[in-house]
């Protein structure tokens, strides 16, 4: 939460604190999880064996039962050290 970089090389903590900013971003603009209609997974050498798993953990433990569309994209790179980002997209009544 201070923009530094946390659990460098560590893909699970990284994606807990993805899903927890996420989280916050949501509340911050008056949305919910459960407004979440799509997220997009963009995953450093993503391999669905070894990373699914940890990335699914981390999902729940913000969305719960609620399951938002999503994809998960492997790249090759994200910002130096970081093996994951999360965009999600919310419907909010206006």
């Amino acid at each position: 939460m201070d923009g530094k970089l946390v659990g460098p090389g560590d893909l699970a903590a990284q994606a807990r604190r993805v899903f927890g900013n996420l989280g916050r971003a949501l509340a911050a603009a008056g949305a919910s999880p459960e407004q979440v209609a799509k997220i997009t997974i963009y995953v450093v050498g993503y391999e669905r064996d070894r990373h699914l798993a940890l990335i699914e953990e981390a999902r729940v433990a913000l969305f719960g039962d609620h399951k938002p569309a999503d994809v998960v994209v492997g790249v090759a790179a994200l910002s130096p050290g970081y093996l994951i980002e999360v965009d999600a997209f919310a419907v909010v009544d206006g």
